[in-house]
């Protein structure tokens, strides 16, 4: 795999992931959407997801970096506006990306910061993918083709319906599975009530 490819194939997966880790977050925080699922397995799968994305967000900028056809500097990656290659398509991936991380270490702070501050520093995660689906549809090579134009149909359109519905349902918290009751120890029966009546 050539370093273009690397390029292409890690954006794309990292797209995917922030939007199935939007898309996840929005879902089991929805009262009408997140009733079966614990709490402690939908923050795992979702830290899951975000984890993978920003290690496939990693490959994309060293691969963009490494690249002898279209080589970025450092600055071209970090810094909106300064690329030559499409720079107001690259500037909003690179916006994607500083609000991701942002939202990424929130979570990870979330003990110090609190809850209140960690939920209201979360809600950025949609406008995180938002900013990324505006980047590869104008800055990705495979924007064009119409598999990938389906992708990003779908999915903006996935996100759009999940946030409506998360905004008609405000308010309600969805009510997660309750922990299953640990079975009663056979050595240990509950005595019987014993009577004070007299026989």
């Amino acid at each position: 795999m050539n370093t273009w490819d690397l390029i292409r194939s890690a954006g794309i997966g990292a797209y995917l992931m922030l939007f199935l880790s939007v898309a996840w977050g929005l879902a089991a925080t929805t009262a009408p959407l997140g009733k079966r699922v614990s709490k402690a397995s939908a923050a795992a799968l979702h830290q899951m997801m975000s984890s993978v994305g920003l290690v496939l967000l990693g490959l994309h900028l060293a691969a963009s970096f490494a690249d002898s056809f279209m080589p970025f500097s450092l600055a071209e990656l970090a810094v909106p506006m300064a690329s030559e290659y499409r720079p107001v398509a690259v500037a909003f991936g690179i916006a994607s990306m500083y609000v991701t991380v942002l939202v990424i270490v929130a979570s990870l702070l979330r003990s110090r910061i609190g809850t209140a501050r960690w939920r209201r520093t979360h809600l950025l995660a949609v406008p995180a993918f938002v900013l990324a689906l505006v980047h590869g549809v104008f800055a990705g090579s495979d924007g064009p083709r119409p598999w990938m134009f389906w992708v990003y149909v779908s999915t903006g359109l996935t996100v759009l319906f999940l946030v409506v519905v998360r905004g008609l349902s405000a308010g309600y918290r969805p009510e997660r599975a309750a922990p299953r009751a640990r079975p009663t120890s056979i050595g240990n029966p509950t005595p019987a009530p014993v009577s004070t009546t007299n026989a």
